[in-house]
């Protein structure tokens, strides 16, 4: 089977979930999830009447889907945050590790921090810097001096943006 048909199938039991009250959501996850579409087994979650959000959350970690796994913990009626956090920072995408920090309800900084770092996404560093809550500048600045070329456009703009401009203040008068 094709990938498209794949997500065609998945498309048509994700809405026979949502239409059908006779449905039977267990084995309707079971099938979503031989199907491997993340996408709907993130629909479901969100939309059908039962689902089983541990499991769910098990196969999007199996399918190493960011995205998907960044939305389910915005969406989901039932989420670990923790682990989640955990998840991203090891799948390594700077940009749902970034989307997290700034819009779950419940994120664990310093390790989304950690993981964000070790991507070396200057974007990224940069962008948390302005929206989480908690953020390391010291340790982000020193990434984006680091990467000469990568970070030129990055630097820039914190040298604009007031939150960074106060936390470059800070770095540089606890230099001596």
């Amino acid at each position: 089977m094709t990938q498209e048909q794949n997500r065609e199938q998945a498309q048509a039991l994700y809405e026979q979930g949502v239409k059908e009250s006779a449905f039977d959501y267990g084995d309707g996850l079971s099938r979503l999830i031989a199907l491997g579409e993340p996408e709907h087994i993130f629909r479901a979650g969100r939309v059908w009447p039962q689902f089983d959000y541990s499991l769910g959350f098990e196969v999007l970690v199996r399918l190493k889907s960011a995205k998907y796994m960044y939305h389910a913990g915005l969406e989901w009626k039932s989420f670990d945050h923790k682990e989640g956090t955990r998840v991203l920072a090891v799948l390594a995408d700077p940009q749902y590790l970034f989307y997290a920090g700034a819009h779950w309800k419940q994120f664990d900084f310093e390790q989304g921090f950690d993981g964000l770092l070790k991507t070396g996404s200057c974007r990224y560093l940069y962008q948390a810097g302005v929206l989480w809550k908690n953020f390391d500048h010291a340790r982000a600045w020193a990434v984006l001096e680091s990467q000469v070329v990568q970070g030129e456009e990055w630097r820039g703009q914190a040298f604009e943006h007031p939150r960074w401009k106060n936390a470059l203040l800070h770095i540089w008068l606890n230099l001596g």
